[in-house]
């Protein structure tokens, strides 16, 4: 409930607070004075655009904070967990700032917050009623939530089995699109699917085969510099090759020897050369090309490297991701593969679990309209007692379209209709033309489903608009009788309604000074009976209206 209330600089209230109790609050006062303004700052609160008009004159910002207890048996936990909000000791305190320059500032339990979370968990908090406000209760989108918490815990077990059924019923659907295709492209797609497979396969690379290539390519550039000098210097001390210059040394070094044996002055040039090319043989002898590395080429490795490089770009950019693809490739592969039989398997699986949930929205459907009967009954009795004895009720339904056939409450859609007069049309309520006609009406519904009614804090903004005499009797009681589920804030005009006060609170207009500020207070038993007289008559120091004042307070306690 709300346990504190506290405006500032919010038009022309400059400060007011007040601490409302449980049951029946009414708010008073004479025109002008700012009753709306309450509404509006209360409103703000609940995430509804708010103005920079809404500052006081000369003041920076406008503030307002709520204090609301016992939340935790209102807004779901995982909505407060969704936005981070801890409500300790069951405590939520909204505030909303509006700067002078148009900016809205929301913290929620000091924590800053988007204006969309005022508006998330407002609506858990408090529904505000006006005389013109198209209300939940007017929207046809929310007539099948409201008959089933009408219903209460007997249609929750029916609805319970239909949901986990109809989780069964899109799980075979789902199952099927992974099946259904046009037998050409499917035939298409399994060739297809096996070439990747088999390109991927035949690469047959591992995850670290690219780094392992690059380094060999490396490897075998500094392989193939070296052969090519090896190579050189081979050939060159070859003795095979007679073009060779090791060759033709050896053929010198002869030459050098015969010369030798004819002249002695040769012998020791001839011992040299020999010696040179002995040594050159030597060196010959120790030089051979290394064929470690001959089997691979640099060019079959690069090959290799490419057709890699090629593959995973194909197949995801990398290895681990074309081993990915080709592993959803083989289940795509059988999927289509037996796609025929399995899709046989599960159009009977679909027909046989749709008939089943038939079966369960039909129960639904059925227990449904009973109790659209019943409550069409209970509201024409409730509107009769404010005030509208001609007034006829409806609740209307129709199956949803068969493209969205199903949701998770059944397959109905509901609506409710009205009509205020004999011989009048029964139309969709949210067209109900009079102000006063809709009031009522919100408040028949309001109280007959105020048990099953979760919000804790009901507002209502002058809808006793168009009412009179024992009309106005009957609202007032219904209040009351709604006060007891919830608590509830009138604001009024009506000295009948205000005598069902359990809290009674008067605003007041204070235009001393320069300045007009608006003022709340609480009554007490004089102030009230006072109040009351005075909207009896409009004067409420006349003895005749008080007597009548508390009589109408006793009477309505």
């Amino acid at each position: 409930m709300l346990v504190q209330l506290t405006i500032q600089d919010f038009a022309i209230v400059e400060y007011a607070s007040f601490t409302p109790g449980r049951g029946l609050n009414i708010l008073t006062g004479e025109t002008g004075a700012g009753k709306s303004l309450i509404i509006d700052a209360i409103g703000a609160l609940l995430g509804h655009r708010i103005g920079r008009d809404y500052v006081r004159k000369g003041c920076d910002k406008a503030v307002i904070e709520a204090v609301f207890d016992e939340i935790g048996s209102v807004i779901p936990a995982e909505l407060l967990l969704e936005f981070g909000i801890e409500a300790e000791e069951d405590t939520l305190i909204l505030l909303r700032e509006i700067t002078k320059d148009g900016r809205s500032i929301v913290r929620v339990n000091g924590r800053t917050m988007p204006v969309s979370v005022l508006r998330a968990i407002g609506a858990y908090l408090l529904d505000i009623h006006g005389q013109h406000d198209q209300q939940t209760i007017f929207d046809s989108s929310k007539h099948l939530g409201i008959l089933d918490d009408y219903l209460g815990v007997t249609i929750k077990p029916h609805i319970a089995a239909f949901s986990e059924k109809l989780e069964e019923y899109r799980a075979i659907l789902q199952s099927r699109k992974q099946y259904e295709t046009d037998p050409e492209k499917s035939r298409q797609m399994q060739e297809l699917l096996r070439y990747q497979i088999k390109e991927i396969e035949d690469g047959a690379f591992g995850e670290e085969e690219e780094e392992q290539l690059v380094e060999k390519l490396k490897v075998l550039k500094q392989e193939e510099k070296r052969r090519f000098h090896l190579s050189f210097v081979q050939g060159a001390l070859s003795s095979e090759d007679s073009d060779s210059p090791l060759s033709s040394l050896q053929t010198a070094a002869e030459h050098l020897d015969a010369l030798a044996a004819m002249d002695p002055t040769f012998a020791e040039s001839a011992q040299q050369l020999r010696s040179s090319v002995m040594d050159l043989e030597g060196v010959r002898d120790t030089i051979g090309v290394d064929d470690a590395l001959a089997q691979e080429s640099y060019d079959e490795v690069e090959a290799r490297l490419e057709k890699l490089r090629a593959c995973t770009m194909k197949y995801g950019g990398s290895v681990p991701a074309m081993h990915a693809f080709v592993k959803e490739a083989r289940e795509r592969l059988e999927l289509l593969s037996e796609g025929d039989t399995k899709l046989k398997q599960l159009n009977a699986e679909r027909i046989r679990v749709e008939r089943e949930l038939v079966a369960l929205a039909d129960t639904i459907h059925d227990i449904r309209v009973e109790a659209g009967r019943r409550l069409s009954e209970d509201i024409v009795a409730e509107v009769e007692f404010l005030g509208l004895p001609n007034a006829t009720f409806e609740v209307a339904f129709t199956k949803r379209p068969k493209e969205r056939f199903f949701s998770k409450t059944g397959y109905d859609e509901v609506e409710f209709l009205f009509s205020a007069n004999k011989g009048e049309e029964l139309k969709p309520l949210s067209k109900t033309a009079s102000g006063g006609e809709a009031a009522r009406i919100m408040l028949a519904i309001k109280t007959i489903l105020a048990r099953a009614d979760a919000t804790p804090v009901l507002i209502f903004d002058e809808v006793d608009s168009g009412i009179s005499g024992e009309a106005a009797k009957a609202v007032s009681q219904s209040m009351k009788k709604l006060s007891k589920y919830h608590q509830v804030f009138c604001v009024t005009h009506m000295g009948q309604i205000a005598a069902a006060a359990d809290q009674h609170f008067f605003i007041s207009k204070d235009q001393s000074g320069e300045r007009t500020k608006t003022n709340i207070s609480e009554l007490d038993d004089d102030g009230r009976i006072a109040e009351v007289a005075r909207l009896l008559s409009g004067n409420s120091a006349d003895e005749q209206s008080q007597r009548l004042a508390k009589n109408l307070i006793e009477e309505r306690r």
